[in-house]
């Protein structure tokens, strides 16, 4: 037992691999971590939405990820390794006395949150590294451009009014404001010498003068850019598109709007189009608390089938279903015909099939597009996207780099270039982006994209994750999907080409896909034979990486 009054015990029962949390005060808890040998003592919260990380997932080097959402910090420094986490671990003292774990902390300590570190002010170069959104991806390089050590300007544009968000929010609560989705206060960009524009959308990219020109005439040179502009909704080009009460859903101004509409009727009839996560999050959002009549229009049988194969598709349309979610499937929609009593306002939704659908409001989410039309043509693929090295550089221009939406990349785990529209994966390249720009400003060697993609969905309440390194052949499901409430099912799903594992998604199963995040990543993933025949991959040592 400490004398200390600043110190807390516990009992030493740890062992290499193994973590605890100890009370420390009033509802207070630190974690304790046993690495090589070596204990160590971090908040033990995730400070991402504060998920318990004693339930996480600790790698034998001392990685250790969250359960919930897959950040990942460095337990020895509490430094972050892996977004979507915003700050870093605090970390605290420890020392073995005898039987006994003693650790230097205070619950007024704990209460603190610890912000990356700023390392490169005061601005000593007159170099400038642009960055053209800010969204994920381009506030996480501003950020993180700081964090690395650069010491030129940092200029973000952005076209939206407001600080940077979490666009996440936006789908999963339409009732959001500013002061709730705001990722940093304005305070803490200024402290970083952070030049946020807000307001402000750029027009061209001169790559050969190394300009950047903004619709308003200015011109911005830069000695680095960061093209992190994301992805646009995919619009439906029908009669009555542009009637009021038909919405797309990207921005906070885009979620208020929607949010607003849904409220001026006591409980509206919405006709939701597509099927992708962002309106089924909006769906279980309307129908979990029984806020409005929910008809989702689908070209096919079966929701998110390419991204989570038939299997689980089918149950997140029966869950939907079982709550009174209704589904109009193999069909399209026609026509967004006007209310006689108000001609500038929807009324109904004329399908393919003939049938019409009351609607007071509608939320087209058919999917989204690279927003770069701001490019240079040569840069672009067919698709719009950016094709980027394995350092994410745009070929043969080491100034220019790409992030998020718009940015398609290979990675150890899939050799094949691959655009993905997460948070996660923006928040990662643009934290990757920031650091390689510090090192090249240093003429140090650039590093490459090495994180394992990280997913996850809200519906009803319950959080469905997915961790996926490359396109899937077969579906093998671990779990009942039929006889239970869908926020009752327990289920994992394996996702294989060949016999090789290349994702899993989970319900009500954490931290299943956090550990096989860190397999995948270390090549360490079971077979699908083994799977198959009951290998358990929780019991499977995160040891070092087996891949070459």
């Amino acid at each position: 037992m400490s004398t200390n009054p600043g110190e807390v015990s516990t009992p030493n029962d740890l062992q290499n691999g193994q973590m605890k949390s100890v009370d420390v005060g009033d509802k207070q808890k630190v974690l304790l971590s046993k690495v090589q040998d070596t204990i160590y003592a971090t908040s033990a919260k995730c400070t991402h939405y504060g998920a318990p990380l004693e339930k996480g997932v600790l790698t034998s080097d001392g990685r250790l990820t969250c359960p919930w959402h897959g950040a990942c910090f460095n337990i020895k420094t509490g430094d972050i390794e892996d977004a979507p986490a915003m700050d870093c671990l605090k970390t605290f003292n420890v020392r073995v006395v005898g039987d006994q774990i003693l650790i230097n902390v205070s619950a007024e300590e704990l209460k603190k949150s610890r912000s990356p570190p700023i390392r490169g002010l005061p601005v000593r170069r007159p170099d400038a590294a642009v960055i053209i959104g800010n969204g994920s991806g381009g506030q996480a390089a501003a950020e993180a451009l700081r964090e690395h050590g650069f010491d030129g300007r940092i200029i973000v544009y952005g076209k939206e009014p407001y600080l940077p968000i979490d666009r996440t929010k936006l789908s999963k609560s339409l009732d959001v404001s500013i002061d709730k989705a705001a990722l940093r206060p304005a305070e803490f960009y200024k402290e970083r010498g952070i030049e946020l524009i807000t307001s402000k959308e750029v027009k061209s990219v001169n790559i050969d003068g190394k300009k950047v020109e903004l619709t308003d005439g200015t011109v911005q040179e830069y000695q680095y850019l960061v093209l992190a502009s994301g992805s646009q909704p995919r619009t439906l080009d029908i009669e009555g598109n542009h009637l009021k009460n038909v919405h797309y859903l990207r921005s906070l101004i885009d979620a208020t709007a929607l949010h607003s509409a849904i409220k001026s009727f006591e409980k509206p009839n919405v006709v939701i189009v597509g099927t992708g996560f962002i309106g089924m999050e909006v769906a279980s959002v309307l129908a979990k608390d029984n806020k409005a009549n929910v008809t989702i229009v689908a070209r096919g049988e079966v929701p998110l089938k390419s991204v989570l194969g038939d299997e689980v598709g089918k149950f997140i349309r029966r869950w939907h279903e079982d709550h009174g979610v209704k589904f109009k499937a193999n069909v399209s929609p026609k026509k967004f015909t006007p209310s006689d009593a108000d001609p500038t306002k929807v009324a109904s939704v004329l399908l393919s099939t003939g049938e019409i659908l009351p609607a007071d409001v509608v939320l087209v989410a058919i999917g989204a597009t690279p927003a770069t039309n701001y490019l240079p043509s040569v840069l672009l693929n067919d698709d719009s996207s950016v094709t980027v090295t394995p350092n994410l550089s745009i070929p043969y221009h080491p100034e220019l780099y790409a992030v998020g939406d718009i940015a398609r990349f290979p990675t150890p785990m899939n050799p094949k270039t691959t655009r993905i529209e997460h948070w996660n994966v923006a928040r990662n390249t643009g934290r990757l982006v920031a650091r390689n720009i510090a090192l090249s400003s240093r003429s140090e060697p650039l590093q490459t994209f090495n994180k394992t993609p990280y997913f996850w969905t809200a519906q009803y309440g319950k959080s469905l994750r997915y961790v996926s390194t490359a396109p899937f052949e077969t579906v093998f499901v671990q779990g009942d999907l039929q006889s239970q409430k869908g926020e009752d099912t327990t289920f994992v799903a394996w996702y294989a080409k060949g016999d090789n594992i290349v994702g899993c998604a989970s319900l009500n199963k954490d931290p299943t896909v956090s550990h096989v995040s860190e397999l995948l990543r270390l090549g360490r993933c079971p077979t699908l034979s083994e799977i198959k025949a009951g290998k358990d991959v929780l019991k499977v040592e995160l040891g070092p990486a087996n891949r070459l």
